[in-house]
């Protein structure tokens, strides 16, 4: 207890990454306040990985602390599904 009041700790939300045909379980998780905070850093991992484009295509799961999923996040950098086969050299131009 800290001046009376009970300390209470941040619920930890888990990042499951989907990129490259292999899914990343996380084992740590982050805590957040709440739901969007969580959100808002599950968008962060999904830019940060698209900066490497082989990764571009990945999906950032972020589920609550009960193990529901709340979001399911791409990069806003990433191509669209008909793209993302193809490196960018090779990509048809008509």
């Amino acid at each position: 207890m800290q001046n009376g009041k009970e300390r209470r700790t941040m619920p930890r939300y888990m990042y499951h990454i989907h990129a490259a045909g292999v899914t990343s379980r996380d084992q740590a998780g982050k805590q957040h306040p709440n739901d969007g905070r969580a959100v808002a850093y599950g968008q962060l991992i999904a830019d940060e990985l698209a900066e490497e484009y082989e990764y571009r295509g990945a999906i950032v799961d972020v589920l609550s602390p009960s193990g529901r999923l709340i979001a399911r996040l791409v990069s806003s950098r990433a191509f669209p599904p008909w793209l993302q086969s193809t490196p960018p050299a090779q990509r048809a131009l008509h």
